[in-house]
Parts: structure tokens; sequence; C-alpha cells
């Protein structure tokens, strides 16, 4: 009856402020977790030097986190030297109101995005929720900022830190905060919003009943790292995934048919999954993007003796004696996990990078998370599992993007060879809760800039560490719709998305922001600018529109521009 009442005041309190003309965006993806806002009266085309800038702030510090917008104010996460800190800016000019520090900077080992926190505070009436990279959860008043509870997902519930860090924005539902710490025994968790007191505890096998994926067909439908990696793919030639002796005495010269551009060396571009789906930009630009495979990966690192980031040509000479190494049971062959993905922390985390949902379905309030090997739909009341759907998951344990709901049916996508499918709801005879897949389609491997659906369709980037571009595709059968992979017309690259207003605003990776009129039939421009000021990082954050502004966050800046129309 509680979680009711609140559902019901929060409704009615989005509402009073939608009639009042403000358009919060407070939590990751918007008011509703879809990336949709409700604000019209926007502009719908705009000028060729792009929205004028309303405000910029500096010196916020580290971090990927994008905003969230509520009650006058701007909230986000950094990193400012030592401390992991989270803020308040004011929404009319952006100066600073409060600061506060909830716990040391993590200092992650992957080069990537190590700058600072991910996570967009979940604001909720006078308080607000933080997730930090290291498992910190704090509740927070939004007044001044004064911590009012912590958690940590390790200490307290044996959480495992993901490769990346943990990235949730945590949800709040009722009187419920939930949260992955990924532990052995603790998948998820439910913490009393008000005090962080434990409501309850979820566990999600890695794998189904009887030990077998669930939902997503035959198991050798299953991504392996064997026919994702180029390297694996090209030394594993029979495509059995294992390395036989015979293939393991050939890999000088299987290795030379990567080099590309015949210099007689493996660079990492070379080696990189979905090399194919180069955008154009610059080496510097397009290698950053990168998880380091010539570490993250064990054939890789054997390869790669002196680790400078290139196999040269006495490395490939020398590769079947690399290669041997890795052979821990001296069968003469190579298997997946003797030559697949090498972890530099805790290994087996079932906590992913995305970010839940709360669904109603079958009379059963659900909470929806994209975990380390599965999409997973737990019980709201007392977190029992009721359905998982496999297959969207990828083998590197990398998904990132937040599940879609509508109309009894999920969406899941995830890059490093995977792709998206979509999970039909119902019950069967015994009143279980099952998943069956409709479509899979490998032409939405959306990386971490998320999907939306509008009209029926689904708008996201096509694209993994190698770059990518924007796809449409139907959201009922799968059907590629158009998008934008030939490389003659390629018109918008890999980024994130955000909806208001009939227009999608989409970041690019590189950095240019593009207003785009949403359609079935084609891509529709309608305007573009550069960022200025563009870091040499990555434009991870996602855009976020709130009562007329656009919002976009590049590390220590965050860039306010007038996007209403006059």
């Amino acid at each position: 009856m509680y979680r009711n009442i609140a559902l019901t005041l929060t409704v009615a309190i989005f509402a009073q402020n939608a009639l009042c003309g403000h358009f919060d965006w407070p939590q990751w993806q918007g008011p509703d977790r879809t990336a949709h806002s409700k604000e019209t009266g926007l502009l719908k085309e705009w000028p060729k030097e792009g929205p004028s800038l309303a405000w910029k702030a500096k010196g916020l510090g580290g971090g990927d986190s994008a905003p969230s917008v509520a009650a006058g104010r701007i909230y986000g996460m950094s990193h400012r030297g030592a401390d992991e800190m989270v803020w308040a800016l004011s929404e009319k000019d952006g100066k600073e109101i409060w600061a506060a520090r909830i716990a040391p900077a993590y200092s992650q080992s992957w080069p990537q995005s190590k700058e600072g926190p991910s996570c967009t505070p979940t604001i909720d009436g006078d308080q607000l929720y933080v997730m930090g990279l290291a498992g910190n959860v704090a509740c927070l008043q939004a007044a001044d900022g004064k911590v009012v509870w912590q958690r940590n997902l390790r200490t307290d519930f044996g959480g495992r830190i993901p490769m990346w860090s943990y990235r949730e924005s945590p949800l709040v539902d009722g009187d419920k905060l939930i949260c992955t710490p990924g532990g052995e025994e603790t998948t998820m968790v439910a913490l009393n919003k008000l005090n962080g007191d434990t409501i309850w505890k979820c566990h999600v096998p890695d794998r189904g009943a009887g030990g077998e994926t669930q939902n997503r067909g035959p198991a050798a439908n299953r991504p392996s790292v064997m026919q994702t990696d180029p390297v694996l793919s090209t030394l594993d030639a029979d495509h059995n995934k294992e390395i036989s002796a015979d293939e393991l005495a050939a890999a000088p010269t299987a290795l030379l048919k990567l080099d590309k551009n015949h210099d007689g060396k493996l660079s990492e571009d070379e080696v990189t999954p979905e090399m194919g789906e180069r955008d154009g930009q610059a080496d510097r630009q397009r290698r950053r993007r990168g998880p380091g495979l010539m570490r993250m990966m064990k054939a890789l690192s054997a390869l790669d003796a002196d680790q400078n980031g290139v196999i040269d040509e006495a490395e490939i000479t020398n590769a079947v004696a690399a290669l041997q190494k890795l052979d821990e049971n001296h069968d003469g062959k190579l298997t997946e996990d003797e030559v697949g993905l090498k972890y530099m922390g805790p290994q087996n985390t079932d906590a992913a990078y995305s970010s839940p949902i709360a669904i109603d379905f079958g009379g059963q309030r659900q909470y929806v998370q994209f975990l380390a090997m599965t999409v997973v739909g737990v019980s709201a009341t007392d977190g029992k599992l009721l359905w998982r759907y496999d297959r969207p998951a990828n083998s590197m344990r990398l998904n990132i993007s937040t599940p879609i709901y509508h109309d009894g049916s999920v969406f899941a996508a995830s890059a490093y060879g995977a792709g998206g499918g979509l999970a039909r709801l119902s019950k069967n005879a015994t009143g279980e809760f099952v998943a069956e897949e409709v479509w899979f389609s490998k032409s939405m491997e959306n990386h971490h800039g998320g999907v939306i659906l509008h009209d029926g369709a689904l708008f996201g980037a096509n694209g993994g560490n190698g770059g990518g571009y924007l796809a449409c595709l139907d959201f009922k059968t799968g059907e590629v719709l158009w998008n934008e992979a030939d490389r003659d017309k390629r018109r918008v690259t890999k980024g994130s998305v955000a909806f208001a207003d009939a227009r999608i605003y989409y970041r690019t990776e590189e950095g240019p922001i593009v207003l785009i009129e949403p359609s079935r039939k084609e891509y529709v421009e309608r305007g573009r600018f550069d960022q200025p000021e563009r870091t040499d990082k990555p434009a991870w954050a996602h855009p976020v529109i709130a009562n007329g502004k656009l919002y976009i966050r590049d590390q220590d800046t965050l860039l306010c521009y007038d996007v209403k129309a006059k």
C-alpha cells in the first residue's frame, strides 16, 4: 500500500510540475527512466551554429556522471583530487550551491573512464541517492548535501567491484532503494530509502536450472570470445571454440592475415573487435575508445611480450611459444578459458554497469536489471527471481545500457559481439513468469549510449569499441528500418540518446551534438554543433533536457544550452 501511495504522490507531483511549466530530469534517463522528457515548446530545428549557450560551469571534477535536475538545482558526481564528491549547482546560472565528500576517490585499474563516477544522482523529494565507483551508496539532503546514511556494497553485502567499477544509478521505488552489489550470494538488494536498512537480498545464479542458459535458444548462439575477438577467431580456423595443436602451430601465418596495412606487425586497432565499424576519426581518437585489449585478453597479453601495445614482427614469429605458455593443463590445445578475458579485479561479479527499472506485469511489481550474464526480473516485494533472459548479455560481462519495457515485453542490448533482443513476458500453466524470445538482432549492438523507443521503433547506436553508427529497428519484429552504416553517407556515428518534444538529442562519442527528427523511414537531421572546449576523453555522459535547457557534461565542465522555442 505504501508503494502505491508513494507512486501516486510522485505522479501527482510530476503532473503538477508539468502544469506549472516545470519539466525536471530527476534521475538517470529522466522522470521514468526511458530517456524521454514530456516537455514541449522546444526548438524543432537548430540554427547553423547550434542553440545559444546560456551558461558554463567549470571546476566540477572528473567523471562521466550525467546530471540530474530537480527543484531549481542540478546534481552530479565527480572526483576532485583524493575525494569522491557529490555537488549541487543553481539551475539558473550554474553557480555551485554545495559540494559534499562521500568517500575517497577510487583508483580504478583500467584507464577508460577512471576520471570519476558515472552515477546520475536520484532525487526523491528532499533527499538524493548516489553510488560511487567503489560501491559507496549514500543518501544526502538535497538542501545542503549533509549525508543522512551510507552503505558499502562490498563490505555490507559481499559485493564484487566490476572491472570498470560500479557505474549504476540507484533506483528509488516507494520506500525502497534498489542497487546491485553483484556478490556471490547477494546479486541485488533493496534498502530502506530513509535509513539504509536492508529490506531484502536477491541471488541470481550465472546460469539457469541445470547449469544451462535460459531463454536464448541453443547454447551455440551465445557470443563467444573465440568468435568475437579477431585474433582468437583467426587462430581458431575451424571455429570450434578451441585452438588445436595444428592451429597453434600455424599461429604466425594466421596472425599475419590481420596485418591490414602490411607493415609486419599488429596494432591495437588491427586486433580490436568490430574493426569494420570504424567511423573514420583520427587514430588517436579511435584508439582511446577501446578497453586496452592487449592487456585485457590473455592471448593478446602473451603475444605482446613487451607490453607496448603492438605485436611486432618478432613477437608474431614467436607466437607459438608465447601461446603454449597458456596451456595450463598441458593437453596441447587452448580453450576459451585459457586464452580469453583476463580480470584485473575480483572475478565473476554479477554486477554489470546497467541501472534498473521498475515495471508492473502480471499483477506483480518487478525490478528489471541487466546483470553481467543475464537480464532479470525480480519481485519488488521480496527480491525473488521471477524470470531471466540471457541472450543480450555479452561473453565479456560488459553490459551497460538500460533495458526497455513496453507492452509486456523487455528489450535489452549489449556490444562485444552480442546484440539486442526482445523477450515477451508471460505466465506458464503453474503461474511462473517466463521470458520468451521474440527476436534477436546483431544490428543493435548497443555499447553504452542507450536506446530509446518511439513510434514503435528503437533508435540507438550499433557498435562497440571500434565505433559504430545510429540505427533504427522495428520494436516488434527487429527489422532494420534504416541505419547509417554506409561510410560514404554516414552522417552520425556512435553516441548517446535522449528524447524531448518529437526530437532525438544525440551526442556522438567524439563530441558533436545532433538534433534528429525521428522517422521510421529515414535519417532526418535538424541541426548539429560541435561542443566547445572538448577534452581528449570520449563524450560518454548522456545529454539531459530539462526546463528548456540542454545539458552537456564533459568531465570538469557542464554546458547549458537554451533550446526553448522563442
